[in-house]
């Protein structure tokens, strides 16, 4: 059903926001996010520096606003139409409900080639990772100058994502924190109606 499709979007944003953290560390850069969930292609922008990295993605008329702080252990959902936000403890058990590249994760990361995405060369990996305690196989194109994923493709090719007009520029610590007056809600929480 496609009320659901933008919020499986998010929570695999969500989860590849925690998968891209584990990685990141000293990458500081901007770009633009095109990702693709079950056929449907949702436009946003990334917004990375260190270990934190903020999604911002538009999906039937509604904006949304995904920001993982590892270094505070949250994850804060911006509702802009709402003028609020959520935050969620990022646990281990959200950990293993979501799709995460764990230590185990990044040994089993067989390279299987060498190109280049957005001007940037990258080592081609697969692996499999836990989704809802399933296994899905991707794969990865991991920048070697950023130390990131830039694109992911699931093997299915129902799930993917890839950075294009990387910006390797300073990213401002203000975009890793909820927006001033905005007021903070608890899960769960209603979204707005779709116009």
């Amino acid at each position: 059903m496609q009320v659901h499709q933008p919020r499986l979007g998010a929570a695999a944003l969500g989860a590849l926001c925690l998968m891209w953290a584990g990685l990141a560390f000293g990458a500081e850069f901007s770009a633009t996010l095109i990702s693709k969930v079950g056929g449907q292609e949702i436009p946003g922008k990334v917004f990375v520096k260190g270990t934190n990295v903020r999604n911002e993605v538009q999906a039937m008329g509604q904006s949304g606003i995904h920001i993982t702080r590892l270094d505070k252990k949250l994850t804060y959902i911006i509702l802009p139409q709402q003028q609020a936000y959520t935050e969620m403890p990022i646990t281990g058990d959200l950990q293993k409900n979501m799709m995460t590249l764990t230590d185990k994760d990044k040994a089993k990361l067989k390279k299987i080639g060498e190109d280049t995405i957005s001007g940037l060369v990258c080592d081609k990996y697969e692996t499999t990772l836990t989704h809802q305690g399933q296994p899905l196989k991707f794969a990865i194109w991991i920048a070697r100058d950023l130390g990131v994923p830039v694109k992911v493709i699931s093997a299915d090719g129902t799930f993917g994502m890839e950075y294009k007009d990387i910006k390797q520029e300073p990213v401002a610590d203000s975009l890793f924190e909820p927006p001033s007056g905005f007021r903070r809600v608890q899960v769960p929480f209603a979204l707005p109606p779709s116009k």
